[in-house]
C-alpha cells in the first residue's frame, strides 16, 4: 500500500524534511525524527511541469542495497 501526500499535506510535510539527494526530477528526503524516507515527484506528465508535486513514502532509497 502506497502512502502519498498531496496538496496541503504535502506542503506541511515538505518543510519538516531534509533533502538527501536530487536525481533528475526526483528529490529524496529524510524525516530525521522518524527515519522515514520520502520521494518528491511530479507524476502528471501530461501537465506543464509535471503538475502539482507529491510526496511518496519509501521503504528505502533506490541506491540502498537489498538486504
Amino acid at each position: 500500500m502506497e502512502f502519498i501526500l498531496t496538496g496541503k499535506e504535502y506542503y506541511e510535510k515538505i518543510n519538516q524534511l531534509k533533502l538527501i539527494k536530487q536525481l533528475n526530477w526526483e528529490n529524496y528526503y529524510l524525516e530525521e525524527n522518524t527515519g522515514k524516507k520520502w520521494i518528491e515527484e511530479y507524476p502528471k506528465s501530461e501537465m506543464h511541469g509535471g503538475g502539482p508535486p507529491q510526496l511518496r513514502l519509501l521503504q528505502k532509497f533506490p541506491w540502498e542495497k537489498n538486504d
